[in-house]
């Protein structure tokens, strides 16, 4: 017997107890976990099927003939056009529904699936609990608390229960750019604290102690808003607000006329950015896009063709999700390839280090190589620094590295300079 249980609750801020840990205090020292895989979704353009590849790979990831534990987080920093748009529910009741479809498959499945929305601006948050809110000042963001879950077991059931965990973390009632959006609402977030309730939400889903204990494999992906270089709700680019974490990277590119164009502009431009993009993927229209942006790539970066999404949405995409799933499954391997790679790139550098570089001195052979410091890459003033202890992160450390003139200097002071 297949059984699917189903919650829904408007809660207030104070019953969540593990949205207490999220405030948004802006801290300059960030901590990006990379123990498990984690992805940000791009797209070319706005309308492309971000969420739809985000809801392809969440079922690669769960719904799996072998009964393991497993967890699939889906972030959504920034959402517009709420409640009416909501990707998080989207991703949310397609795999509620994918379940009940391939139970008969999955006689071990056992799923519990949760979506929240946790951050919303006094617009949104009318719209969506139906009522006018009597709290003063009507400007900012107002904690939501919004939570739905569901639960699925399969015919036999009894297997380890896997998870979906799908979180939006601002959002707004209008359908337009995030920057606008706010702007109308009175809802503007600076990028410091977008960055921070990001950053909160990765570890504490990515480094909770129970998922540690069950050897819970977890996959993650953090889902932009529009385009690469659509603004965020402050008017900064996205593709410069995500920089600091520099998570690697999928894009999903444009298969219409004009779309080859829109494709290399936007990897490009994470490219200039310093983003490793693992693969490109996008809908077939049939014009071949593909061909010329393989030629364009030189085989660097895979690129992979999702069936046509049909106009009758009656089934809610059910078969074309069947239809698609060997895509998203080669999707999901090579993201977890290029996650494998550069685990292995930063592990294997202290000891690189100590046979290639020249450290003056210094005798090489009395430097341990947990005292080698790994620098990721480098943005604003910061390195980003790889630390292998416990939890595997990246952190920030001040680039100290060059003279004091160049470097002690602010980015005001050094421009002056020049």
């Amino acid at each position: 017997m297949y059984v699917l249980l189903s919650i829904h609750r408007r809660i207030g801020h104070r019953h969540l107890r593990h949205i207490k840990h999220l405030s948004t205090t802006a801290h300059s020292q960030l901590h990006v976990p990379l123990n498990h895989p984690t992805f940000l979704v791009w797209a070319s353009n706005t309308s492309l099927g971000k969420t739809l590849v985000s809801t392809g790979l969440a079922a690669s990831s769960l719904l799996n003939p072998i009964p393991k534990p497993r967890k699939f987080l889906y972030l959504k920093p920034i959402q517009t056009g709420f409640p009416t748009d909501s990707d998080s529910s989207f991703v949310f009741h397609r795999l509620s529904r994918l379940s009940l479809l391939r139970r008969h498959n999955l006689p071990h499945f056992s799923l519990f699936s949760s979506n929240h929305i946790l951050k919303a601006s006094f617009p949104a948050a009318n719209s969506a609990l139906g009522q006018e809110i009597s709290e003063t000042p009507h400007s900012g963001m107002r904690d939501l608390g919004y939570y739905e879950e569901t639960k699925a077991e399969g015919d036999v059931g009894g297997g380890a229960a896997s998870q979906l965990v799908c979180k939006t973390l601002y959002a707004w009632r209008e359908a337009v750019s995030p920057h606008l959006a706010a702007e109308r609402e009175s809802g503007v977030v600076e990028d410091a604290a977008v960055l921070e309730l990001l950053q909160k939400c990765l570890r504490f889903e990515l480094e909770g102690g129970e998922d540690k204990r069950m050897e819970t494999e977890i996959f993650c992906v953090v889902e932009t808003a529009g385009g690469v270089a659509s603004p965020g709700p402050s008017g900064s680019l996205q593709c410069d607000l995500y920089r600091p974490f520099r998570l690697p990277g999928i894009l999903v590119g444009d298969g219409r006329l004009g779309g080859i164009s829109g494709t290399i502009s936007a990897y490009e431009s994470l490219k200039l950015r310093g983003y490793d993009i693992a693969a490109v993927v996008f809908e077939d229209h049939g014009l071949v896009n593909e061909m010329p942006l393989m030629s364009y790539l030189r085989n660097r970066v895979p690129v992979l063709v999702l069936p046509p999404v049909p106009k009758d949405l009656s089934n809610d995409l059910m078969e074309w999700f069947d239809e698609s799933r060997g895509v998203f499954d080669s999707l999901k391997e090579e993201m977890l390839s290029a996650y494998s790679k550069r685990m292995m790139r930063l592990q294997d550098m202290p000891k690189k280090a100590g046979e290639i570089f020249w450290w003056p001195f210094t005798q090489h052979q009395l430097v341990p190589e947990e005292a080698v410091t790994v620098i990721d890459s480098r943005h604003g003033e910061n390195f980003a620094v790889f630390k292998a202890q416990n939890n595997e992160f990246i952190t920030q450390q001040f680039d100290a590295c060059a003279s004091w003139w160049t470097q002690g200097p602010d980015t005001t002071l050094q421009v002056v300079s020049d």
